[in-house]
């Protein structure tokens, strides 16, 4: 049963090569709407509702290892979902890993690796049925750089938090030093009364602190 907010149609496309077909046939699982492509091999569509391209992506997996049992062979290999809405668009944050990106035709391949430039390509790994692979990989490493959460909360791209604490050194003469401290907390709320609670930021006043000069007076002199 379709669910309220699963309003977005999306179809899916499954090559399948003419052995397999009539293997299907004799099976029991006849496709109706297949119909003879190149190569020769049938191409059948299904639709498919979510309320985005990750959920219907996410149903159509879970259909094609209901119905076929792996008869097929891995999905990557032979099914695809369209992009009727251009919700796959490159940017900055674009993960090759995310489902909403996987199981991509041809069309929006094309567009895809067109608005890339170059930073994107064909993923034609192999995989496997557990790890399937992306449709798109990246051509070159991007290097992820921390993001300073406040002045002294910095996250890494992994998402661990840390404090940069000040400690206070032995000795009348030493001059206090700063090191990151990992915290547990995931979210800036959290961190922060994390380091209230642990006592992480008791000597945050003495950083940068340094002790007032005094003004010497002159004394006026009088005259005789």
């Amino acid at each position: 049963m379709m669910k309220v907010n699963d309003f977005l149609r999306y179809e899916i496309s499954l090559s399948i090569s003419y052995e397999d077909y009539f293997r299907l046939i004799y099976d029991g699982k006849y496709l109706i709407e297949a119909r003879l492509g190149p190569d020769r091999s049938f191409i059948a569509k299904k639709s498919v509702y979510g309320n985005s391209r990750k959920k219907a992506v996410q149903k159509a997996v879970q259909w094609f290892w209901k119905d076929f049992k792996g008869c097929l062979g891995p999905a990557h290999k032979t099914m695809t979902v369209d992009d009727p809405y251009d919700e796959v668009a490159y940017d900055d944050d674009f993960a090759c890993n995310d489902l909403g990106n996987k199981y991509l035709d041809e069309p929006t391949i094309e567009r895809l690796l067109e608005d890339a430039s170059g930073e994107l390509a064909r993923d034609d790994s192999e995989g496997s049925e557990n790890h399937p692979p992306n449709s798109v990989k990246r051509t070159k490493r991007r290097r992820k750089q921390s993001v300073q959460l406040t002045s002294r909360l910095s996250q890494s791209p992994g998402g661990t938090i840390y404090y940069r604490m000040t400690e206070m050194p032995q000795g009348k003469s030493a001059r206090p030093r700063t090191k990151n401290v990992k915290l547990a907390s995931k979210s800036l709320d959290k961190a922060l009364r994390e380091v209230t609670r642990r006592g992480l930021d008791k000597f945050e006043k003495f950083e940068n602190n340094t002790p007032a000069k005094k003004a010497s007076s002159s004394k006026s002199k009088q005259a005789a």
